[in-house]
């Protein structure tokens, strides 16, 4: 492989790399969607439904309607990089995802290593869990 096609490849490379990064939600997007909106998601690796509200004091109120249960004792928050983020005390650390927009009302979180573990649809005002 030569010198110039190497350098054109790599360029490439940099711009998708770019662009992917530039698809993501800013701060205030992800802080004007989310907060005291109630929404519907599937959780991918497990194919998990569930609905949760984002209460504007912070708490995450989850519902998972297969088992008819409840989340307890979590919280949400947005880094300034535009990631939401949900902790539990049980939790070592916070689980931190970018948001991306994929049309017709759908968002994809990605992950820190770039994989798409949620898909969120069906944002409403209020707490309707």
């Amino acid at each position: 492989m030569g010198k110039n096609t190497l350098a054109l490849l790599l360029g490439f490379f940099s711009i998708s790399m770019l662009v992917q990064a530039s698809e993501y939600m800013s701060a205030e997007e992800v802080k004007k969607l989310m907060t005291g909106k109630t929404f519907d998601g599937v959780y991918l690796p497990i194919g998990k439904p569930f609905s949760a509200y984002e209460s504007p004091d912070g708490t995450h109120n989850v519902y998972y309607p297969k088992t008819d249960k409840r989340s307890k004792n979590r919280i949400w928050f947005i880094t300034a990089k535009g990631q939401h983020c949900t902790a539990n005390k049980k939790w070592p650390e916070a689980h931190c995802s970018h948001l991306k927009y994929a049309g017709n009302g759908e968002y994809h979180k990605i992950n820190k290593d770039g994989k798409h573990t949620h898909i969120l649809t069906n944002f409403r005002r209020g707490n309707q869990l």
